[in-house]
């Protein structure tokens, strides 16, 4: 998986970190169909972009609840995650910050993998998919809206694995 992204850094045996951990990719343990919890790196990583210590009560204190593993945190911004199968499960592909500009799932090899959703915390998420395959500008096709708080354990129909790319609003 490592190999077929840009600029990623493995930080547990299971996760992937993009950015200095703005972007984290979880995959299932083995026999798992889920991705568990942020780890301990991802919580750290987490904590400083946050502006927060890195050690102690602040960081232990981390409440997945019914986010569905996405992480919720109690000193900053919610996040947003995106699965790739139906019932969060599968890789799970996770956010916290606003994003104007799409970002492109095409750098994190999550091109049409998107089966269901969590948005955490208080931004619109508007997903996109490309209208002309393997190109990034072309990701102009709305796909569908998440309000702020809520979760889709299942995208279906027409849009299920279709997601390209995002825009984080608010």
């Amino acid at each position: 998986m490592l190999a077929s992204t840009e600029g990623g850094t493995q930080i547990s045996p299971y996760e992937i970190s993009w950015e200095g951990g703005a972007v984290i990719m979880s995959f299932p343990r083995p026999g798992e169909a889920k991705a568990p919890t942020s780890s301990p790196t991802a919580r750290k990583l987490q904590a400083k972009l946050a502006g927060k210590p890195q050690m102690g009560p602040l960081v232990a204190e981390w409440v997945a609840g019914d986010h569905e593993g996405c992480p919720t945190e109690v000193f900053g911004n919610d996040w947003y995650c995106f699965y790739q199968y139906e019932n969060y499960g599968g890789r799970r592909l996770q956010w916290n910050a606003t994003h104007e500009k799409p970002v492109y799932f095409s750098k994190y090899d999550f091109v049409n993998k998107t089966s269901s959703w969590v948005n955490g915390g208080g931004k619109t998420i508007v997903v996109y998919g490309r209208t002309r395959s393997g190109d990034d500008s072309s990701c102009t096709d709305y796909l569908w809206s998440e309000s702020q708080h809520m979760k889709n354990r299942y995208v279906g129909g027409v849009v299920d694995n279709r997601a390209d790319c995002f825009t984080a609003k608010g």
